[in-house]
């Protein structure tokens, strides 16, 4: 199979040098269509973590900190300059730059000239993982990193191979502030263009650019924390529980802790299915070999994005004690949907098809499905909100939060999830009274309990808004983070 560019077809009077962009903005429309469609419950009302709030509420001095605690120097200025946007516009507006991102991999991976079913495909099956969905919940945090990614991988496809590697130097940095693991999918393109010379010496200098322009990066953060907050570092939050390694004991002992959460990922990537875990890792297989052998640096440039990847998650994991959640590795899912890409090459269209959109079909059902499971902690919390409405008074909620069965599918994991969400539905002050107990002897303890069908109900008294939850929890109040 050629990889050629067909020259036919052309409509008159149209020049050819323009049908590179024309396909490209086709396949970066289609590849925003497929991921709305995949997320199409979450548009009007997404669900966001709990510590993506501040970011929602475009609260720069609450997101302060973690310039220091996690290096967000890009976020905190993002917060400080940009107008509020409601959830619904930042939302849609990361999904567009994950369009752009994917939509531009796949098109200088596989060329202008390459079946559209084929980079589609590829692209939905890296923007349809399940950590990419994942780590889509804290979209308000991660839309100006995003954007960078997005805004390299257009350059890229305006600029030779050698000066989109030379651009590494300062997006890699950029993008660095905005989530630790955005450096990687700039690697990701430099790796996976079909215009890169494949070579040792080739992958020596990408690799060289990129280690440099990370540890550029971290000077830069090192740098901004020292003189903002006297600390030359990066030093990890109390709440992730650091155990530092001081010795080979120790080290080794955080290792495990890594070998634990690469347990929960195999369930994580695959939707909670694992014989989709052993199938896709059967065809990760089939790839490596079956590329391998005709185009043996295909593959080790792919694997070797992959282990840059995940020894930067170890030597964290190692270093810390804190373990990255399965949500980080949707990078590995890029040069993994690529790789398949090749394969569906050197195979008959048919069975390339069934088995390169099947797979994204999959990937696309099980989504939907995914983000079905959230829905009704939206619904429920909105008719609590409906009831409330507006006003001065605070909002008390007694019982807990966990106590309502919508919470299992949604995944909430902080108690303060539940109140920043009542908090933005109504605009008014809610006070959780799990958190500050303290705060709520003001209120009655003769009022009735919870609707018996609902699990909440409403009361009003001098105080202000009573919302009573049971006290009976439906599930632990920590599961493991995703």
């Amino acid at each position: 199979m050629t990889d050629a560019p067909p020259v036919i077809g052309t409509e008159r009077g149209q020049n050819p040098q323009n049908l590179p962009w024309r396909d490209l903005l086709r396949l970066i429309l289609l590849c925003f269509a497929g991921i709305l469609l995949a997320s199409a419950p979450q548009i009007m009302d997404p669900l966001l973590r709990h510590d993506d709030f501040q970011a929602l509420f475009n609260d720069a001095r609450g997101y302060y900190p973690k310039t220091l605690s996690e290096g967000r120097w890009l976020n905190y200025l993002w917060l400080a300059w940009s107008p509020a946007l409601s959830a619904p516009v930042t939302y849609i507006l990361y999904q567009a730059c994950w369009a752009i991102y994917l939509g531009t991999l796949v098109h200088l991976a596989f060329g202008a000239g390459d079946a559209v079913w084929r980079k589609l495909s590829v692209a939905m099956i890296a923007g349809l993982a399940a950590p990419t969905l994942l780590i889509s919940l804290w979209f308000n945090t991660l839309l100006p990193g995003l954007m960078v990614c997005a805004a390299y991988a257009l350059l890229c496809a305006t600029l030779s191979e050698r000066w989109g590697r030379w651009l590494l130097l300062p997006f890699v940095p950029l993008a660095l502030m905005g989530y630790t693991m955005n450096p990687l999918l700039l690697l990701a393109i430099c790796l996976t263009r079909r215009d890169a010379p494949r070579s040792a010496l080739h992958l020596a200098k990408v690799l060289a650019l990129f280690v440099t322009s990370f540890a550029l990066g971290m000077g830069v953060i090192y740098t901004l924390n020292l003189h903002f907050h006297g600390v030359f570092g990066i030093p990890m939050a109390a709440w992730r529980t650091p155990t530092p390694a001081y010795d080979m004991a120790s080290a080794l002992s955080n290792l495990v802790r890594m070998g634990d959460v690469m347990g929960i990922a195999a369930r994580v990537v695959a939707y909670n299915f694992m014989p989709l875990t052993y199938g896709l890792l059967g065809l990760g297989g089939l790839a490596v070999v079956w590329v391998g052998r005709r185009n043996p640096w295909e593959v080790i440039y792919s694997l070797t994005g992959i282990g840059i990847g995940l020894a930067l998650i170890a030597v964290q994991a190692v270093k810390s004690g804190v373990v990255m959640p399965p949500r980080v590795l949707g990078f590995a899912l890029v040069f993994y949907a690529v790789l398949l890409g090749h394969v569906s090459r050197r195979l008959p269209e048919r069975i390339a098809r069934a088995m390169l959109a099947g797979l994204a079909m999959l990937f696309a059902m099980f989504s939907i499905l995914q983000h079905r499971e959230m829905v009704p902690w939206q619904h429920e919390t909105r008719a609590m909100a409906e009831q409330i409405g507006t006003g001065p008074e605070a909002v008390f909620v007694s019982g807990t939060y966990l106590s309502l069965p919508s919470v299992l599918g949604a995944g909430i994991q902080h108690a303060r999830g539940f109140r920043l969400r009542l908090q933005y539905l109504t605009g008014r002050q809610v006070i959780l009274c799990e958190e500050t107990p303290a705060a709520c002897e003001v209120l009655s303890a003769s009022l009735k309990g919870p609707d018996p069908e609902t699990g909440w109900s409403l009361s009003r008294s001098a105080a202000g808004i009573e919302l009573r939850l049971s006290d009976a929890a439906l599930r632990p109040p920590k599961i493991p983070s995703r």
